[in-house]
This record gives structure tokens, C-alpha cells and sequence, in this order.
């Protein structure tokens, strides 16, 4: 069987997700990887066959998505023609982790497609979701990326067809400890507006950021660059995590019981479906970081409230899923029929 495993490259929680997938589908066949967007940090250990820029968000530096910025990385005729040199149809099964070109490419052509992806989790009506209006990230999770049926990972399952993460397995088998430190992971805002509220918070925190290349000290705040070792290290010994509302690292931190506090996106509704989410198995939500926010990070530095979280991995039961029901899409979540958002 080929296989051609579509990934979106915006963020660092697909790519990490894909490090898990593409071995499992290795078992069942040839698999050629195709990655879009440009703003990820991961470093992916397999060979990508196709690169595309796709459509990527751009982040803001005070915890949003900045619109104009991404409307200006958008090029309809770039991405017009990277959906027609994608060929789909050379593949006996095209698998899209919330990836446009190959899905495009797939509606285009009337070639089925199967999204394993998160997103598809945050659309089904049985998953936790934001009260906020959203009107256009509602559109944009559920039109972003066609699909002929699709299988979504979220933090419950809540539908019969919704898993648990999927987590590294550097994480699944590490050894947690729990130090002092708090891992901060916050790449919606700049470092300066970070360190300006944390430096008023009375604990030792590790910033990881993608604005410097050398790990310097601002008083309680040690920030260091991004670097997967270093990151998995520091968050495994951590005492706590504090990170936006995405799902692969919120979920790392879930399995490996670390105290939990997430910042949603301002204007992201998937994230705000997440913090929702999270919010229902004890994490703290916080939706800004100024200097009002001062005293509740203080009080949940100061409180001891470790989550409680089973996991058990669905990899090889969510792949073979897909790998058996999906040339006749019977049995799986039809995208088509998702409910109106």
C-alpha cells in the first residue's frame, strides 16, 4: 500500500504528533510525507517528499493570531498551484493531519481523504467547546481541510470516534520528577512581555523562546532557547507547565502529572475549545497575561493541585483504524456530516 502522510507544519504539536504516526504506518506500507507552513520548530527525523508553504497563522506577540499577517502570507495562486503538483492520486491512501494542499488536492481531484487530527476531535459535537462566538475560527476548523472521513485525538474520549493523544514516545518513557522549576512554553507573546509579568511572580521559571539563540537570566526567569532535548528535560523534571491552550504539549504535561495552567489565543477558537477542555480535568485557564494576572499565577504556583489523568495509548488502534475502514470511509466520523458550527 502507499500511503502519503500530509502534515501541517504551523506549530510544533503536528510535527511532534507525526514523529509518532509515520512509524506506525510504516507497518502497513510505502509512506511518503508531505509537510506545509513555515512556523514550526521541530526537527522531523524522517525524509519529507514534498514541502509546500500551504497556509500558515501568523502568531502575535501579545498572545493572539495575528490576522493581517496572516492574510498577507496567504498567496490564493501559490497555494493554487501547490494543490495541483500534489499527486494524490499515485496513493492508494492520503491521510491529512489538518494539512490543506493534499486535501485540496484530494476534493479537486475526487481522491478520498481521511484528516487524523486533532481538529477533527475539536469539530465533533460530542467534545468540550468555547461558550465565545468565533464565527470565523468555527469556519476555519471546519472548512480549512476537506475530508471524506476523519478520526480526531483530544484529551477525552468523548465519541466513539475520538482518541486519547498521541504522545512521543520520549515522553512515554521517561521518568517524571517533580523539581522546582516551572516550564514556561508561550510563543504567542514576546519574551519582554513574558518575563514582565513572571518577574513579579515569586517562583523560578524556564522560559523557552524563539527570539534568542543563547540561555540568559532575567531575575526568576531563566529563558532558553528552543531545543527538543533540553525542552524534554526540563519538562519532565518540571513542578509545573505553563503554556497556550494547543493540545500536544498540554497533553504531555497531563500524562506526566504535571500541574497545569494554559493561556488561550485571544481570537483562537480551537484554542479556547482546549482550555475548555482542560479546564474540565482541573488545569487553571487563564485567557491574558498582564499584570492583573499576577495573583492568580501566584496563588496556582502556591497550591498543589496535580492532576489526576489516564492515558492509554491509541496509536496502533487508531492507525489500523484508519488503514482498514478508510477506502470505504464506513465506520468513521464522516466529515460531511459535522454539524454546523
Amino acid at each position: 500500500m502507499r500511503i502519503l502522510y500530509a502534515v501541517q507544519g504551523t506549530g510544533n504539536g503536528h510535527l511532534s504528533r507525526a514523529i509518532a504516526v509515520v512509524p506506525e504506518l510504516m507497518k502497513h506500507g510505502a509512506v511518503d510525507v508531505l509537510i506545509s507552513g513555515t512556523q514550526s520548530q521541530i526537527e522531523f527525523p524522517f525524509p519529507v517528499k514534498f514541502r509546500y508553504h500551504g497556509l500558515s497563522f501568523v502568531a502575535s506577540r501579545t498572545g493572539g493570531v495575528h490576522v493581517f499577517k496572516t492574510l498577507l502570507s496567504t498567496k490564493p495562486l501559490r497555494f493554487w498551484k501547490e494543490i495541483h503538483s500534489v499527486p494524490v492520486e499515485d496513493y492508494d491512501l492520503v491521510i491529512t493531519d489538518f494539512e490543506p494542499v493534499s486535501a485540496w488536492a484530494c476534493k479537486i481531484k475526487g481522491v478520498p481523504c481521511v484528516e487524523m487530527s486533532h481538529q477533527a476531535a475539536v469539530r465533533d459535537p460530542s467534545s468540550p467547546q468555547t461558550t465565545r462566538a468565533f464565527p470565523l475560527g468555527r469556519w476555519i476548523v471546519k472548512n480549512y481541510c476537506p475530508s471524506t472521513s476523519a478520526i480526531g485525538f483530544h484529551f477525552e474520549n468523548y465519541s466513539d470516534t475520538t482518541y486519547l493523544p498521541l504522545l512521543r514516545k520520549e515522553i512515554i518513557e521517561s521518568t517524571p520528577v517533580q523539581g522546582e522549576h516551572y516550564v514556561v512554553y508561550l510563543t504567542g507573546y514576546s519574551d519582554d512581555a513574558v518575563v514582565q509579568v513572571l518577574t513579579s511572580v515569586k517562583a523560578p521559571f524556564i522560559l523557552f523562546s524563539k527570539e534568542i539563540k543563547q540561555q540568559v537570566q532575567r531575575e526568576n526567569c531563566c529563558i532558553k532557547p528552543i531545543s527538543n532535548q533540553v525542552f524534554l528535560q526540563d519538562l519532565i523534571a518540571a513542578k509545573g507547565v505553563i503554556c497556550g491552550a494547543g493540545f500536544e504539549l498540554p497533553a504531555e504535561a497531563l500524562y506526566l502529572k504535571k500541574k497545569l495552567l494554559v493561556i488561550p489565543y485571544a481570537n483562537h477558537f480551537e484554542q479556547h475549545c482546549n482550555a475548555a477542555a482542560v479546564g474540565r480535568l482541573g488545569a487553571q485557564v487563564l485567557f491574558s497575561l498582564s499584570q492583573k494576572e499576577v495573583a492568580s499565577l501566584q496563588a496556582w504556583c502556591d497550591t498543589n493541585n496535580e492532576i489526576v489523568y489516564d492515558w492509554k495509548d491509541p496509536l496502533s488502534f487508531a492507525v489500523h483504524r484508519v488503514v482498514s475502514e478508510a477506502p470505504t470511509a464506513k465506520g468513521i466520523f464522516a466529515a460531511k456530516n459535522t454539524p454546523n458550527l
